[in-house]
């Protein structure tokens, strides 16, 4: 069982991280400790790794990041739901399976979400770590409440399942789960990083017949139209009147019927509200900071009948969503290396970040 790992660790004010000998804690009756075999570095880490959220929990300092991992499971609690030896996919959303969310079928905004960050260990000063997302997954091992934990049953490699756990559930889960994309409709998605080119292959998968893409960045515009897109769009300098003209003409002068926000800006949110038609469905899966606000016209969101929803994880449900999504990466229904970023040691995190920062790869893979 290991108890002293190497770790990411991010300090108050830093914009970097450094790799740090790490005493995990003993862990809880209900938790594991699961050895990381690969994580997906996702681009809302470098966000909090800046300090930049507004989320109370992350000014807690110094913390490990990263929420979405493949690994094992190397040491249970006595409570734990998880036997030793099990390959396990880590998430930061938890299923309790007893509050109130969970039983109402909304696991996404299950009680155990967003609580105070756990201690996940000590480093050589003394000083304790924790853990934003209570997840820890930019580290050699990790312990973690087994809620957030799930047995998976595939040849998949490492690095394509370590994906799982954000990129694949918030962006196919919102087109599945959220939006409930019909076949032979129009859906524009705004903003093509890891999770708009998810949502783009789900799309195609439902049989959308237009997918229009809304990108300014010419490489992942190329990489939008290689996975499923049938239009991109680059929206640089276009007035809003434009972009809404370039995608009514892509759909009968209406609008997309279901319109995703993937582009981590007021912006991009306020483009998918604006090209999905009257009556359709916008999603919105972008956060800057908790005290963010964002302004829609008020008639067009009272009377013109758009049906805005929210997609916090795609509403997952990890049991019926592995069961949904795992079939699609192994029959090749999806194109996963698309996906895929540099595969890097932990020791080459600062690769990663920058990878993410400057939108140079789609999904960076950190293994231990």
């Amino acid at each position: 069982m290991p108890t002293d790992v190497r770790a990411a660790v991010a300090h108050r004010g830093a914009n970097e991280f450094a790799i740090e000998r790490l005493r995990l804690r003993d862990p809880l009756a209900s938790d594991v400790i699961v050895e990381v075999a690969a994580s997906a570095f996702c681009y809302s880490d470098w966000i909090a790794l800046k300090g930049d959220t507004g989320l109370p929990e992350l000014d807690i300092y110094p913390v490990v990041l990263g929420h979405s991992a493949v690994g094992r499971v190397v040491e249970a609690g006595s409570t734990a739901r998880h036997r030793v030896g099990q390959r396990v996919l880590v998430t930061a959303t938890p299923e309790c399976g007893s509050c109130f969310w969970c039983l109402s079928g909304r696991i996404d905004q299950c009680e155990g979400l967003f609580v105070a960050p756990p201690v996940i260990g000590v480093l050589d000063d003394g000083r304790e770590v924790r853990a934003p997302g209570s997840s820890a997954t930019y580290a050699e091992a990790t312990v973690i409440r087994d809620i957030q934990v799930f047995p998976v049953d595939s040849e998949l490699p490492d690095a394509w399942l370590a994906m799982f756990g954000c990129g694949v559930i918030s962006g196919m889960g919102a087109v599945v789960n959220v939006a409930r994309v019909e076949a032979g409709s129009s859906v524009v998605v705004v903003g093509c990083g890891q999770v708009g080119l998810w949502m783009i292959q789900a799309a195609k998968i439902l049989g959308a017949e237009q997918i229009i893409a809304v990108e300014p960045l010419a490489a992942r515009r190329d990489v939008a139209g290689r996975v499923g897109a049938t239009h991109v769009i680059d929206p640089s300098g276009a007035e809003p009147e434009a972009l809404l003209e370039a995608v009514r003409s892509l759909t009968g002068g209406r609008g997309a019927d279901f319109g995703f926000d993937a582009g981590g800006s007021t912006e991009a949110v306020q483009q998918a509200f604006a090209l999905t038609r009257l009556g359709g469905v916008v999603t919105l899966t972008s956060y800057v900071t908790r005290d963010t606000t964002v302004d829609f016209p008020l008639f067009d969101l009272a009377l013109r009948g758009r049906d805005v929803r929210s997609s916090q994880s795609g509403r997952l449900d990890m049991r019926r969503d592995m069961a949904q999504f795992l079939p699609m990466l192994e029959s090749g229904l999806v194109d996963v290396d698309a996906m895929i970023g540099g595969i890097r040691p932990l020791a080459q995190v600062g690769e990663a970040v920058a990878a993410s920062r400057d939108r140079a790869e789609v999904t960076p893979i950190l293994t231990a």
